[in-house]
């Protein structure tokens, strides 16, 4: 499973995941969202390289869409 940097709600606990705090993977031909702690116990913070990642792709696709450049890509 790779860093979620869209936000969604954990299908596990069903908590609110923002960007950076989850997995995304593949389900029923959509997508769904995991929290890291559920994924794997872990309690992440601001400062987590993942975390940090996603944070800044989600951004770089909000200032995307907001110029008309939105193309396929992943979750």
């Amino acid at each position: 499973m790779a860093r979620n940097k869209y936000p969604g709600t954990c299908y596990s606990c069903g908590k609110y995941t923002p960007p950076g705090y989850g997995h995304f993977e593949r389900y029923m031909g959509g997508w769904r969202v995991k929290c890291v702690k559920c994924a794997s116990g872990r309690i992440l913070t601001d400062k987590d390289k993942g975390v940090i990642w996603a944070q800044k792709a989600a951004k770089s696709q909000e200032a995307k869409a907001a110029l008309g450049q939105v193309g396929g890509g992943d979750a």
